[in-house]
């Protein structure tokens, strides 16, 4: 009988798969109607950002892909009262979705929805931040590196999301093999971080020097 690896999961996390899954419900109904790119992480990575608080102490997290507020959502939760998030999204109408719901969680007092381009938006924001999730259009993340070094200090920890195209097997696939392939070396070769690259999940963890 084939192992169903999220079932596993879920009996022995319990709960803490369960955290703003509305949120993640939602943002998957959305792109199925609207056929847009609303794809929040995976249920199962929920977990991360408790790890992460319980090893940097975040106060200030940055998120580079809001989409509906889902992350987002998981941070300020960890966070706690006293932290902020910055996360920035491109589309005018996720970024209202994402408010709408935030404030309905009762979250708006710290999570601030930056609008625009990241490239346009980043050069605006001001460090350190303690933890920054990287989830946008992996095609962009070259132009990033120099943004997540200005913004982050000594212990902070850098997760970069959609990796896959680089390590894709099909024949035809994503677009941008050659950014992924650029961001993770130069991030790779800077001596600034170190960084390890979780497969399957194929997300990248790394942390400021």
């Amino acid at each position: 009988m084939p192992v169903n690896p999220m079932s596993i999961l879920e009996r022995l996390y319990g709960n803490q798969l369960r955290v703003h899954e509305d949120l993640h419900r939602a943002s998957n109904a959305h792109r199925r109607s609207h056929g847009c790119d609303v794809y929040p992480s995976d249920l199962a990575q929920a977990p991360l950002w408790p790890l992460l608080a319980a090893l940097v102490h975040p106060r200030r997290f940055l998120e580079i892909g809001c989409g509906l507020g889902y992350t987002a959502a998981l941070m300020a939760t960890t966070g706690g009262p006293g932290c902020r998030v910055d996360t920035i999204e491109a589309n005018p109408l996720h970024a209202d979705l994402a408010e709408r719901a935030l404030a309905v969680k009762g979250l708006s007092s710290r999570i601030r929805v930056h609008r625009g381009l990241a490239r346009t938006v980043l050069p605006d924001l001001r460090g350190p931040y303690d933890v920054v999730f990287l989830d946008s259009d992996w095609q962009d993340y070259p132009r990033y590196l120099s943004h997540l070094v200005r913004l982050t200090r000594r212990g902070s920890v850098v997760v970069s999301a959609n990796l896959f195209p680089l390590f894709w097997r099909g024949e035809k696939g994503p677009a941008g093999k050659n950014s992924v392939r650029a961001y993770l070396r130069n991030l790779i070769r800077d001596s600034r971080f170190r960084t390890y690259i979780l497969r399957s999940d194929w997300h990248a963890i790394s942390v400021r020097v």
